[in-house]
C-alpha cells in the first residue's frame, strides 16, 4: 500500500487560511470605505471554508483509523505466523 503524505491537504488548508485573512482585511476595508458590509458574501465564504476544513479533518481522521486498523491486523497476522497465538486463545475463552 502506498503511503500518502497529506501534502495536498496541508497546502489546501494553508492557502485557505491565507485567503480568509486577506478576505477579512478586504471586507474591513470595504466596510470602512462604504459604511456597509457584504453580509451574504461573508456568510457564504466562511460557510464554504468551514465545510472544506471540516471535510478535510474528517478525511484525515478516517485515513488514520483505517491505517491503525490495518497495522493492527498486520501485527496480529505476524504473531499468528510466528506461533504466538496464546493471547488470541485467551481472549476467545
Amino acid at each position: 500500500m502506498q503511503k500518502v503524505s497529506g501534502k495536498y491537504m496541508k497546502i489546501t488548508l494553508s492557502c485557505m487560511f491565507v485567503f480568509l485573512i486577506l478576505f477579512s482585511a478586504a471586507c474591513l476595508f470595504i466596510s470602512y470605505k462604504t459604511g456597509s458590509e457584504p453580509n451574504t458574501l461573508i456568510t457564504c465564504v466562511f460557510a464554504f471554508c468551514g465545510a472544506e476544513g471540516g471535510l478535510s479533518a474528517w478525511i484525515k481522521v478516517t485515513k488514520e483509523k483505517k491505517n491503525k486498523i490495518e497495522k493492527g491486523i498486520e501485527e496480529l497476522t505476524k504473531d499468528m505466523e510466528l506461533g504466538d497465538a496464546s493471547e488470541i486463545n485467551n481472549t476467545t475463552k
